[in-house]
């Protein structure tokens, strides 16, 4: 677990991997010229990635190591080519995680002393994320009222959220019966059905989402009720020299897949500072397809956001933390939370995502805490057999970071798109709806679903 602050620059892009892109007629009508300049360049396709909702075709390009900028610049000169780029290095944006194993702490809190607002306190657990942003009240439009009024996917969701990640666990009992679709897209190569989690970070971004509510178990996701499709992007721990992350060209891939397969919401917890061409695309055909793509604004405490957070049209989200140092609870921006310093008011919105000031802190309340795997090597130290529920296993734990702050966003999408609202109006509705927090770096505000969804219905008096 690092300590609070900056972190270490990372290398943006993949070495021996560059992306070619082209309008797509003219690539399928000269395919073996463009084949051809390929080779002139020393360059390999592995692969292409057909964007036809933009009319475009990335081709996926392998050369040799440190000679990326001259193939670049040899195939930059072709007039087929509409763009030419390096690939993308992506990284998981959560600190690293806590294990602590108290009783098993409800959304009402562990201990019956945990009341209203937050349900948790320093030393008992609970969800104190998902009650600062008024999930419970938001939830409650699906039931009828003094008029008798209800609105149809209100209690948890029904729009579909794909997370793209290091895959999930579908034997958690929060997630059982919960994932409607699986793959992992790994160094170009799709395996349907494969998305176990050997590394954790994803089972708990899909926690946060959607852990399934009502289930006297565990924990609930903002969409409790949502089907979740889970694309594996990151290699399972341990990795090569180059270490555990993904690739922007994988990421694309997922997201295409994502797309044919009716997701509505695609969440994306990780980044670094380079643009990548194809998952750019990906993202612009995604949105251009009526989805809503949420991702984490990056842990550098900088002034500029990480992509694929940056890119037009995606809903970029830091992450809010809580701060009782005095005694007394205030909310805040965490303080590795990046933000854009260029459109402070606007760039996106926060959501909790904690800020421990370290892997030694006990405060509860300075962690989000939701579901991990049991498919890790490490998995020990976070699961413990739970002894109220016929002895199911139950894995969870302690994290901060904005890959925890993205799927409340996610999940809050979810909630919106199932009562109606346009999937071109969710930023704006988020926006519009967020809790001031002072300080430049919070944007629009902090997640507030149940203002979101009051709006959404036209509730006049939430």
């Amino acid at each position: 677990m690092r300590a609070r602050g900056v972190e270490a620059a990372r290398e943006p892009y993949a070495s021996g991997t560059i992306e070619v892109s082209y309008e797509r007629g003219m690539f399928l009508a000269h395919r073996a010229a463009a084949m051809r300049e390929l080779s002139d360049a020393d360059a390999a396709a592995a692969g292409e990635i057909d964007f036809a909702n933009l009319d475009r075709v990335t081709e996926i390009v392998h050369v040799a190591p440190g000679e990326e900028d001259r193939a670049i610049a040899r195939l930059r000169s072709d007039i087929l080519v509409r763009d030419v780029s390096r690939a993308a290095i992506r990284y998981k944006l959560s600190t690293n995680a806590a294990s602590a194993f108290p009783n098993d702490p409800y959304f009402d809190g562990f201990a019956p002393e945990n009341g209203p607002p937050l349900y948790e306190a320093p030393d008992s657990a609970g969800q104190w994320d998902m009650h600062v942003i008024c999930a419970a009240n938001a939830w409650a439009y699906g039931k009828a009222n003094s008029t008798g009024m209800t609105h149809a996917g209100a209690l948890g969701g029904t729009a579909p959220i794909a997370i793209i990640d290091t895959g999930a666990d579908s034997t958690h009992p929060d997630l059982q019966g919960r994932i409607v679709y699986a793959e992992s897209d790994l160094s170009g190569v799709t395996n349907v059905g494969s998305a176990d989690d050997g590394d954790g970070h994803g089972t708990d971004v899909a926690g946060i989402a959607a852990a399934a509510g009502n289930n006297r178990f565990g924990f609930a996701g903002v969409a409790y009720a949502a089907p979740l499709m889970i694309f594996k992007v990151f290699p399972d721990p341990p990795c090569a020299s180059g270490g555990c992350n993904a690739f922007g060209t994988d990421i694309a891939i997922a997201i295409q897949h994502a797309i044919s397969h009716g997701a509505k919401v695609i969440n994306l917890s990780l980044g670094s500072s380079g643009v990548d061409t194809a998952e750019e695309n990906a993202v612009a055909s995604a949105i251009k397809a009526g989805i809503v793509v949420v991702a984490s604004a990056g842990n550098e405490q900088a002034s500029r956001l990480d992509y694929p957070a940056a890119y037009p049209g995606v809903l970029a989200v830091g992450a809010s933390a809580l701060d009782d140092s005095s005694g007394v609870v205030k909310e805040t921006v965490a303080s590795y939370s990046n933000y854009d310093g260029s459109n402070p008011m606007s760039w996106g919105i926060v959501a909790p995502g904690g800020d421990p000031a370290g892997s030694s802190d006990s405060d509860l309340l300075h962690w989000i805490e939701n579901i991990y795997t049991s498919q890790s090597s490490n998995s020990s130290g976070f699961c413990t057999a739970d002894g109220n529920d016929g002895g199911r296993v139950d894995c969870r734990v302690l994290i901060a970071g904005t890959s925890q702050a993205a799927p409340h966003a996610a999940g809050a999408a979810s909630l919106l798109l199932s009562v109606g609202a346009h999937a071109s109006a969710i930023k704006n509705l988020l926006c519009s709806t967020a809790t001031p927090i002072a300080g430049i770096k919070s944007g629009c505000g902090r997640l507030n679903v149940y203002r979101a969804m009051a709006s959404a219905v036209g509730d006049l008096s939430p």
